[in-house]
Formats: structure tokens, sequence, C-alpha cells
């Protein structure tokens, strides 16, 4: 049974759902479930929650009750005994990767929640510790996890090499950093299926009307619109060489289940399994089209 270790967010949406699905609800304590008490989504074995830090203690503390978690930590450090893996929170400051750090440099191995960093450089200077260290380390949106668009990423679709793709999910604009935060989303589920290196970014839409163009090393172009104040849901149209292929995404609890799956099976293996580029690619393209938003011009990727 592998010991995990929360830190942050442990009042955030994914800590409180993903704490459910591996140590199930105490249905005594349930109304301190700030999402309103419900049953886990899914259920995950081989793995169980045994000890919780947040800098809002309180947090922690309801986590704890309803979520089954022993031992509520004092500090960060006392976070470092007694696990044998560590999954850090979205707690909505995008800077959550900060906590990361003592647990890479100890080779204790690491899931960051989305996303993975706040800038290129930060999440380049992750995957280096991580590579230095020799300890495992992952970081995704789920989306790159849907169960929709699995024949695509098997083979069953049959679509050839993909050429062209376009994926659509929402984004907040009352969101400091709205296309970083959400509309990575759709960046991942687009990025993870074209599975190449991506050379320039160009942001072509409005603001409320992202749309961002993705141009790849095998000449593959990926489309992403994010609009606000709508209601999308995340989606996607891939071209290949031999068809097409649509999906809308809709099963939250496959993807969620899948990508902690994932992870827990890494740690078993004691292998880096995870392709952490893949994953600062997508910051790189967030960012991006952050600087393409501001400037005006597409962005070359280095």
């Amino acid at each position: 049974m592998i010991r995990l270790g929360f830190v942050a967010g442990a009042g955030i949406y994914h800590a409180v759902q993903f704490a459910k699905m591996f140590n199930g609800l105490n249905e005594e304590f349930k109304h301190l479930d700030p999402y309103g008490g419900r049953p886990p989504m899914a259920r995950i074995e081989g793995a169980t929650v045994v000890k919780v830090f947040d800098e809002n203690r309180q947090h922690a503390e309801n986590l704890s009750r309803f979520a089954n978690v022993p031992v509520v930590a004092n500090s960060l450090e006392e976070m470092l005994e007694g696990v044998d893996a560590i999954y850090i929170g979205d707690d909505l400051t995008m800077k959550q990767y900060q906590y990361a750090r003592p647990f890479i440099e100890k080779g204790i191995p690491t899931f960051i929640d989305k996303p993975m960093a706040d800038s290129v450089a930060a999440a380049r200077e992750l995957m280096d510790l991580a590579r230095w260290r020799k300890c495992l380390l992952m970081s995704s949106s789920a989306l790159k996890y849907t169960k929709e668009f699995a024949p695509v990423t098997s083979g069953e679709a049959d679509v050839g090499e993909i050429v062209m793709a376009c994926t659509l999910g929402p984004a907040d604009l009352r969101l400091s950093r709205p296309f970083l935060f959400y509309g990575m989303h759709a960046v991942t589920l687009g990025h993870t299926l074209i599975n190449s290196r991506p050379v320039e970014v160009f942001d072509v839409g409005e603001r409320g009307r992202t749309a961002v163009q993705v141009k790849y090393l095998n000449g593959a172009q990926l489309t992403v619109m994010c609009p606000h104040g709508v209601p999308v849901g995340f989606q996607g149209l891939v071209q290949g060489t031999r068809g097409s292929f649509y999906a809308k995404v809709a099963d939250s609890a496959h993807y969620y289940s899948t990508m902690l799956k994932e992870f827990l099976a890494m740690v078993e293996k004691g292998e880096q399994t995870f392709d952490l580029l893949q994953a600062v690619e997508v910051i790189q393209i967030c960012c991006a089209a952050e600087e393409s938003v501001r400037t005006g011009r597409p962005v070359r990727l280095g």
C-alpha cells in the first residue's frame, strides 16, 4: 500500500475529490466537505492518504475528518517522513509548485497538480532538479487521460498521423491568467494527441474569445479555442492522414482516476514513465500565447 501525503489545496476541488477517491468519505463528517459531501466519484486501490499539510490549518483538519486522513502535519518538514509519495494540490495560486523542492531533493516521488509552474523557467527548473536528484515527477492536466479520445491514442480509430486538430474548453476571464490556469486543459488535450514538438504559437482571437494556433515540428497544426461566458465543454476534432475523429469529453471520474493511477503505477515501477518534456511544453504553449496577446505576433519556441 502506497502511503500518500497531501500538501496544499486541502479545501480546493481537486484535493478534496482525490482524497475521497483514495480514502473514501466519512459519513459522520461529510458536512465538512466544501463540495457537498458527495460520495467519491471513483475509488482507487493500492494507495491511501496518511498525512495532510495545508497552510490553512482548518482546511487540513476538515479534510482529515471527512476523508479519513489520520495525521494533520504541523509543518511542511513533517511531510518529509512517513510517506512514499507526495501530491501537491491546486491551491488556485498557480504557485503550488514551490512546495515541491524539498520532496524532489529528498527523492520522494511527487505529483504537482496543474499548472506545473507559472513560468517556463520554473517548469524547466523542476524537470532539471528531478532529473538531477533521480526523483520521479509528474504534473498534468487530467485531460491527457480522457476515455473519449482513447480510440485515437490507442490507434483503434485509425485516423493515421494527425495533421490538424481543434480543441475547445472554457477559460474564465475573472482569473488573472485564464489561459494558463484553465485553458491549459484544452491545450493538453490537443497537444498530447498530436504528440510532436511545438515550434510556434500565435493568439489570433479576441478578449473573451481566445483562439490560439500552434504549429508543430512535424507540420501538424493545433487550434485551441477557449470562449468566455458561454456553455462550452471540453471537446475536440482531429484530422489525420486516413480519417477524422470527434468527441465531447464527459467522464471526469475516468480522467481523474486514470491520471492518479498513472502516478501510482510510476511510483510502483520506480521509473520515470511520465513524459516531463511534454508537460513543460504545455506551459511553453500557454505562456507563449500570453506573450502573443501582448505583442500581436507569433512566438517561436526554443
